[in-house]
């Protein structure tokens, strides 16, 4: 594999896998007031700091643990049905949904070990007495020095792991694979000091402003974790975009195929002429055809035996069709039963030069001179046959010689002829292609069908980019779970507040707002983060590459899309927000 696409696959995993990985620290601490409560209640009744912090740990360790039971649970059932599923025009049979051992076992350990860290840590700040849980008194204020350095040191990382080399090798991948996560990890510890540092000058607004506001003066880090997830897949998809359009002219060509003329071209059974009828009838009733353009060609060679000087005798292409499909090869201009055109080169010559004496007016060309296709025959080129410039025809080549019409040339009378049509389909018409390949095989088993592409891509540089789109698909999917987790989490977490504003009077709609702006203004900050953060990984990925070429164009439709997924989510959470401010959220068991 190119060490190109072995860099791109390096870094795409690591930005598919960070979202996970910043989801699965964020479940860690959900229910967090909840548990210091009941951790409080066990220190009244003699537990020490240090035994609350094991029960602490124990708690996330056995949480993670059954969600491990039941996603595996959920994976060997739902991995039946992976043949049922299709993303981007890919599914695959259950069997190829097979995890590698090691990673399996490797992702059965990381689960419990990560949930079990993060709860250590967030309970750095919370004391934890017999009377109470104190948190919810001013911190200190997030501290940019040691934040800032992450993401260069990642990207200085990764510049010295020197990237592909010229002899095709990708040396220091383990380096390549640090300097990602590092810069991505960079990103996410970034995101709470911004969003602490601009709330924090916020002042003044409408109501619902304001209370949004105030909380997350108060704490922010709630409303940062549930963006964080988004902000991370948002840079990564930046990054890998600008590195996809930097790279993929090396990997996609022009094919030189024009598929606004024709989608498909048949070889078709050439015996006969009523054969070939029946096949471009048949080829025509199908269902989703929007037209066929049908041609027979064959040779003619230069009559007479080979002279002194000619490798061979000089012979020419000769192509029989109707007006429509004859103006596919040339420019013909007017064309009607009966014409014979004689199609040049951009140099004015025929086929070759030695054709010259075949493809003109008044000219005698023999059919089958060989002893196995038939009884030789003569024919004579019509002295009314016009010189036309050549066409390039939808599948990309040029046809030079002779060009003529049923009525002028029967296309019985070519020697060992080919039948080929080209075929326009509906783009509206489900499986039109499908139902035009069974016409053909219908027609006859041997018959084959090309499909016309604009460009052609290289088949690894396919798989990996058609694989990349679908583990984004998936990824996507994940991060809109974790962030509806998220945000309920956070509303049940807030219900008796909600519950005490609406008791005295405040309104839903601006209580609705304010939790709206809650989400809006995180998530801001976030796209805003992830834009500079992608391109910045972006840049360095595009040096490593050897490449300077910056399409700013690929840098909206992930930010875009990001934006949408919060908009989606947060209209999802809205019904249970009704719910949560209904007086009976002030009841105290």
């Amino acid at each position: 594999m190119p060490p190109l696409l072995v860099l791109l696959i390096i870094v795409a995993c690591v930005v598919l896998l960070m979202p996970v990985v910043v989801f699965i620290a964020t479940a860690a601490r959900f229910g967090g007031e909840r548990r210091d409560q009941r951790l409080a209640a066990l220190r009244l009744v003699g537990a020490d700091r240090a035994m609350a912090r094991r029960m602490a740990a124990g708690e996330a360790l056995f949480g993670a643990l059954c969600g491990l039971a039941l996603g595996g649970a959920l994976f060997l059932t739902l991995r039946q049905l992976a043949g049922l599923i299709t993303v981007w025009d890919i599914n695959a049979f259950p069997a190829d949904v097979t995890p590698v051992p090691a990673l399996a076992a490797l992702v059965l350990t990381a689960v419990p070990v990560l949930a079990v860290a993060v709860t250590f840590v967030a309970l750095r700040g919370v004391a934890i007495e017999p009377l109470g849980v104190v948190r919810d008194t001013t911190g200190r204020r997030r501290r940019l020095w040691w934040r800032l350095p992450l993401p260069f040191a990642g990207a200085a990382l990764l510049l010295l792991s020197g990237g592909p080399q010229s002899d095709g090798t990708l040396p220091h991948t383990d380096w390549i694979t640090g300097g990602a996560v590092l810069f991505l990890i960079g990103i996410t510890v970034l995101l709470p000091w911004l969003v602490e540092a601009v709330v924090a000058r916020l002042r003044g607004g409408p109501v619902p402003w304001q209370l949004a506001t105030r909380r997350l003066q108060l704490s922010s880090g709630a409303a940062v974790r549930a963006v964080s997830g988004i902000t991370v897949a948002v840079a990564g998809a930046i990054a890998l975009q600008l590195f996809f359009a930097a790279v993929e002219s090396g990997f996609v060509r022009a094919s030189g195929q024009d598929t606004g003329r024709a989608q498909l071209e048949i070889e078709l059974p050439a015996k006969d002429a009523a054969t070939m009828g029946r096949a471009v009838g048949e080829l025509r009733a199908t269902q989703g055809v929007r037209g066929v353009i049908a041609s027979v060609s064959g040779r003619a060679w230069r009559p007479g035996p080979q002279r002194e000087g000619e490798g061979s005798v000089p012979s020419t292409e000769v192509t029989v069709g109707d007006c429509t499909a004859l103006r596919e090869l040339a420019h013909t201009g007017s064309c009607r039963e009966g014409d014979v055109f004689l199609v040049r080169d951009s140099g004015g010559s025929a086929d070759d030069a030695g054709a010259a004496a075949t493809a003109r007016p008044g000219a005698r060309v023999l059919w089958n001179p060989g002893p196995r296709t038939g009884r030789p025959r003569l024919w004579t080129v019509p002295r009314s046959a016009r010189v036309v410039p050549s066409r390039t025809d939808p599948m990309g080549r040029t046809h030079v010689g002779i060009l003529a019409t049923p009525g002028a040339l029967a296309p019985a009378a070519l020697a060992d002829p080919s039948a080929r049509a080209l075929v326009r389909i509906d783009p509206h018409v489900p499986d039109a292609e499908e139902r035009v390949r069974n016409t053909a095989a219908r027609l006859d088993p041997m018959t084959t069908v090309y499909a016309l592409q604009d460009f052609s891509r290289d088949s690894q540089f396919a798989s990996v980019h058609t694989g990349l789109l679908v583990a984004s698909t998936v990824t996507l999917a994940l991060i809109a779970a974790s962030m509806l987790v998220s945000t309920l989490e956070q509303l049940r977490e807030r219900r008796r507040l909600l519950s005490v504003l609406v008791a005295f009077g405040t309104r839903r709609a601006t209580l609705g707002w304010s939790v709206l702006w809650q989400t809006a203004v995180p998530v801001a900050l976030g796209l805003a983060l992830s834009v500079v953060g992608g391109i910045g990984l972006g840049i360095v990925l595009l040096r490593m590459a050897g490449s300077s070429v910056l399409t700013w164009s690929v840098v909206w439709p992930p930010v875009a899309a990001g934006a949408a997924l919060v908009v989606l989510v947060t209209a999802l959470s809205l019904p249970p927000l009704w719910r949560m401010m209904r007086p009976d959220g002030l009841r105290t068991e």
